[in-house]
C-alpha cells in the first residue's frame, strides 16, 4: 500500500470525522484536488465538499493537470467503512501518513510521526485558509512533504537510538548484576 490518508473535518474543540485515502495520500496529490473539490465542484462551501469526502472510504484523490487552472477533480471510492472520529490530539496515526480535514475555513494538515515511544500521533505541520489553496503551487506542497517525510525520518531514528541506548543500559545492568552476585 502507499501512503494512506485521512480526508474529513475538524471542529474546534479537535474533535474530527474522516474518511480513509488508501493510495497516494501526499499533500501534492490531495491538496490539489480538495482544491478542486471545494472550489469548483462545491460551489465553494466546506459543508458540501465535507459532505462529499465523507460519503465513502477513497482509493485515491487527484487533480487531473491541464484540465483547467487547478485541474479536475477524481475521486476513486472504495470500500464504505464508518468513518472514523476521535480527538485529533490525541488519536494514533496508525498506518496513516497524512490527515487532511477542513475546520474554521481552514485546511488543517497533520503528519504521523513516532514519538519516542508508543504508537505514532497526530502532529500539525500545515494550514492554509480555504481561500488560497487554489493559489499553492506544487513547489510550495513538495516543500511540506519533504519537510514531512525528513521529519518522520528523523523521529524513526531518534527513536531506534533511544531503544538502543536503553538496551545498552538494560544489558549493562545485567553484567553488572551479575558481576556483583560473583
Amino acid at each position: 500500500m502507499g501512503l494512506r490518508a485521512l480526508v474529513g473535518t475538524e471542529g474546534a474543540d479537535g474533535v474530527y470525522l474522516a474518511r480513509h485515502v488508501q493510495h497516494d495520500g501526499c499533500p501534492t496529490m490531495v491538496v490539489p484536488a480538495l482544491s478542486v473539490l471545494l472550489h469548483e465542484l462545491c460551489g465553494h462551501s466546506p459543508e458540501r465538499a465535507a459532505a462529499v469526502l465523507l460519503q465513502c472510504d477513497w482509493s485515491r484523490l487527484y487533480a487531473v493537470p491541464g484540465t483547467g487552472p487547478t485541474g479536475h477533480m477524481v475521486g476513486v471510492p472504495s470500500e464504505g467503512y464508518p468513518p472514523q472520529t476521535g480527538r485529533i490530539a490525541e488519536a494514533r496515526a496508525g498506518d496513516r501518513e497524512w490527515a487532511y480535514l477542513f475546520g474554521d475555513h481552514r485546511l488543517h494538515v497533520y503528519l504521523g510521526v513516532f514519538p519516542e515511544r508508543g504508537p505514532k500521533r497526530w502532529q500539525p505541520w500545515a494550514c492554509w485558509s480555504l481561500h488560497e489553496l487554489p493559489s499553492l503551487s506544487q513547489l510550495d506542497l513538495l516543500e511540506v512533504q519533504k519537510a514531512g517525510y525528513a521529519a518522520q525520518w528523523r523521529a524513526s531514528d531518534y527513536r531506534g537510538y533511544m531503544e538502543a541506548v536503553r538496551q545498552s543500559v538494560r544489558d549493562a545492568t545485567r553484567i553488572g548484576l551479575m558481576e556483583a552476585g560473583r
